[in-house]
């Protein structure tokens, strides 16, 4: 009987070693936010292997956190906040249009969060998934066939104008196109073309300006969203 049971587990030891990081995380991490800044540091650590993993076991990570947390309406709130965070942010090391994407679509399928809570993860997805690296560039009252760096600003910002002439020396010899956002007067920088993203509809999050994009000479993003400062 006792060689059965060590045979038994040295077979789940084998099982688990087989099992990609990520995927085995919440097998030995558990989903307590009574120390609030030790699950936020444990999270971080959850998001940089995903990141890092390959996409289909990031996901099922993502599944198998997200299933724990339908238990715990509070955790979910939390946690959600924290994918935000790493894979929707732009200053974040784990940024990730796919990972957020995937968390939205949890949310969205959980039904967990009030409609007024997930409708901002939501506008935050569509928002993610423009302008991605390949992808036709989305520019509003604009087509580009030609190389150009287009520069997103909330006219508001002081920064923000800063920026204009910060991208400019970057890329002198490409297309300007600034997009700008929020209210204000329009920017008096010359070399640049100006033009208002739909407030009503935006395509940007007026939150993450200044950030720029690279669009090469067939109208593709050739570099996706990146921050100025």
């Amino acid at each position: 009987m006792r060689k059965i049971t060590v045979v038994i587990f040295t077979a789940l030891a084998l099982l688990s070693c087989d099992r990609p990081e990520i995927v085995s995380f919440w097998d030995t991490h558990s989903i307590d936010y009574t120390d609030i800044d030790a699950a936020e540091d444990q999270f971080a650590d959850f998001a940089e292997l995903a990141v890092a993993a390959p996409e289909k076991d990031a996901f099922k990570a993502i599944d198998i956190l997200y299933n724990r947390l339908r238990k715990d309406e509070v955790a979910y709130y939390i946690y959600s906040d924290w994918m935000e965070a790493a894979f929707y942010n732009l200053i974040s090391p784990c940024h990730s249009p796919a990972l957020f994407g995937k968390a939205v679509d949890r949310i969205v399928k959980d039904g967990v969060l009030t409609s007024g809570a997930a409708e901002p993860f939501i506008r935050k997805r569509e928002w993610s998934g423009y302008n991605l690296p390949g992808a036709v560039a989305t520019v509003p009252g604009v087509v580009i066939r030609e190389r150009a760096v287009v520069l997103v600003l909330d006219q508001g910002c002081p920064s923000c104008r800063e920026a204009l002439s910060a991208v400019e020396a970057l890329f002198p010899d490409a297309r300007h196109v600034a997009v700008c956002c929020g209210y204000g007067p329009t920017p008096a920088v010359g070399g640049w073309e100006y033009v208002s993203d739909d407030s009503s509809n935006p395509v940007f999050d007026p939150r993450m300006t200044p950030i720029y994009f690279v669009v090469d000479s067939d109208g593709r993003v050739e570099v996706s969203y990146t921050t100025v400062f």
